[in-house]
Order: C-alpha cells, then sequence, then structure tokens
C-alpha cells in the first residue's frame, strides 16, 4: 500500500543518536528508522505507523537523540509501500 503524505518542512523531523542512527518521523504517524552506509546509502532498519508524532519525538530527545532538521532529503522514504 501506497501512501500519500504532505513532504514539507513542517510535516517531518529527523533526528539522529550518537552512533549515526536516524530516525524520520512525519506527522502523519509514520516512522523510519535507517542509517547511512558508504557513500550516505540508505540501509532502512524499521519502519511504523500509527505512531503519535509529538510523544515520540520527546521520546527520541529524552532517550538523548538529537533533531537535526526536517531531514526532507529523506522524504522518500515516506513514501516508500510497506514491500519496498
Amino acid at each position: 500500500m501506497k501512501n500519500s503524505v504532505e513532504i514539507s518542512p513542517g510535516r517531518q523531523r529527523l533526528f539522529q543518536d550518537g552512533t549515526g542512527r536516524c530516525v524520520l518521523l512525519h506527522k502523519a504517524g509514520i516512522a523510519v528508522s535507517f542509517s547511512l552506509g558508504e557513500g550516505d546509502a540508505v540501509c532502512v532498519v524499521d519502519r511504523l505507523e500509527g505512531i503519535d508524532f509529538k510523544e515520540t519525538g520527546n521520546q527520541l530527545i529524552r532517550e538523548g537523540w538529537k533533531c537535526i532538521g526536517p531531514g526532507l532529503e529523506y522524504a522518500w522514504l515516506i513514501e516508500k509501500s510497506d514491500g519496498q
């Protein structure tokens, strides 16, 4: 199933931990966990739907993750279907 969501800086946030793992959150209730490999290759670890945007972001911050921006360069991860 392909999700059609609004991609804009106000609708998503990119978080990163100290090891370089990333989580992209979207206000449509989508979270995509990924890491960056050589040459900035994206390796998707997990995709969740039905999450609470604000609570998940707050929890990541409490756990030491940093919000590093809207992450628009990774917006295509939000549009990916579950089966990829």
